[in-house]
């Protein structure tokens, strides 16, 4: 899969939080301007949201991981999946992203570009629900993300659709999109004085979140279990040799299935795909494989007839793919695989070609 460079993730970072801010401000502007029922306005307001959420975690994850919100942010840097030198990047441009969003907004219906909000959200059950909020969107981001990942925008959106409604803060849950809501004296405004119980919950919800799904996900460590572990592997592959290495680097001996020896079935290639969160096409291998001469460029080829090829040239197979009970993935770069295994590193680690991956302390280097 394509990796993008820093400023590109920044922009769609920035981007993708403008766009949300855009809908939940100006769907708020919408909807009180048809209807003095404030029950029905907040319903146009809800079904915006969500419905954006899923569009724009789907065109934009790809690029930046489709934060759009500095505690998931802070979240995956946490758990080391965000480097934590790009955190700060990524929340400046949320909150000026979500700025623009609002001034977006206003501009669409005429209205001054920033205006102080005087609306109202204040209180321990206004602050205990944007905890609540919070706990329950990093919730369901670090166990989509586990389980489902191609899943996750709908379950974004659906998530943030239902919390609008069971919650009495209407979830903003994100305090990028809360500093922008300050910007706004409309349906979906905050006061600037109510920001910090906000945004102070919304930390709060988001760390208990991340300590409540790392403590449910926990792995028991070598000697409490057996962790059955399988890599489809191609000792010819530096990526797949080191992601075997990285393997019996946590104490497991896997399974070391050499798929050009023995191909997996067509049934065990559609789950494995599956399971990894990709598509068929993701899954070939192109480079010194007859990709090209097949034709298999071809975007009107079905999944079904790329799988044909990948089964009858198992050097097509994309490696090394890896399966634990915590997961599949196709792990390249080979680091990924440890976002699936234990942590119970025997000792430093680096790649065959000198990178270090774990260090002397047995933690991961970012």
């Amino acid at each position: 899969m394509q990796s993008f460079d820093l400023p590109r993730r920044l922009a769609a970072e920035a981007i993708g939080t403008a766009l949300l801010v855009a809908t939940v401000v100006g769907s708020g502007i919408m909807a009180s301007s048809l209807t003095q029922d404030t029950a029905l306005a907040l319903l146009g307001n809800t079904l915006a949201t969500g419905a954006i959420l899923v569009v724009l975690v789907t065109v934009l994850g790809p690029i930046s991981g489709a934060h759009f919100n500095p505690v998931v942010s802070l979240v995956f840097a946490l758990s080391r999946t965000l480097t934590r030198r790009d955190l700060p990047a990524y929340v400046a441009v949320q909150i000026v992203g979500g700025i623009a969003g609002t001034v977006l907004a206003h501009a669409m219906f005429a209205r001054p570009f920033l205006e102080w909000s005087t609306k109202e959200r204040s209180g321990a059950s206004q602050w205990l629900a944007e905890g609540v909020a919070t706990v329950g969107l990093v919730s369901t981001i670090l166990l989509g993300v586990r389980f489902d990942r191609k899943s996750v925008p709908w379950l974004v959106g659906l998530y943030i659709t239902a919390a609008y409604w069971f919650t009495s803060s209407t979830s903003f849950a994100n305090p990028a999109v809360a500093v922008a809501r300050a910007f706004t004296n409309t349906f979906s405004g905050i006061r600037p004085v109510d920001l910090p119980g906000f945004v102070a919950a919304e930390l709060i919800g988001a760390l208990c979140a991340f300590l409540l799904i790392t403590w449910l996900l926990r792995t028991p460590h070598r000697g409490d279990c057996i962790m059955n572990v399988t890599i489809y592997h191609n000792p010819d592959c530096g990526t797949s040799r080191n992601t075997l290495a990285m393997i019996r680097n946590t104490g497991i001996e896997p399974t070391v299935i050499e798929y050009l020896k023995t191909t997996p079935s067509r049934e065990e290639m559609v789950k494995m795909i599956a399971d990894a969160g990709l598509t068929v096409r993701e899954a070939i291998r192109e480079k010194g494989t007859p990709y090209a001469a097949l034709g298999l460029d071809n975007a009107d080829l079905t999944d079904d007839q790329l799988l044909d090829a990948m089964l009858q040239y198992p050097i097509l197979i994309n490696r090394p793919f890896v399966i634990t009970p915590m997961g599949t993935r196709l792990a390249r770069p080979s680091e990924v695989v440890l976002d699936i295994l234990p942590d119970t590193h025997q000792g430093a680690f680096s790649k065959e070609d000198g990178e270090k991956v774990i260090d002397a302390e047995g933690k991961r280097v970012v």
